[in-house]
């Protein structure tokens, strides 16, 4: 007999799977031909690794800025 959190767990990982579903079919382009604008968006990759940098450039951004806006422990004792 397996666990209400052990079911949901497993619905949690269909619902994962049917939602990623259009994102992995995009990679092997079954559906459409990207009409890509520039020669950049000609690499294959190119939109995840522009978001992946992207996402590491604010965090460092973050970390940067955190220095400036962050407060003391004790700021509001």
């Amino acid at each position: 007999m397996t666990h209400i959190s052990d079911r949901l767990l497993y619905v949690l990982f269909g619902l994962a799977a049917l939602i990623a579903l259009p994102d992995i079919l995009a990679l092997f382009e079954l559906f459409y031909h990207p009409h890509p604008y520039t020669e950049v968006e000609e690499i294959p990759v190119f939109y995840g690794l522009y978001s992946m940098t992207v996402f590491f450039l604010l965090i460092a951004v973050a970390k940067g800025v955190q220095t400036f806006l962050a407060r003391k422990e004790d700021y509001y004792d």
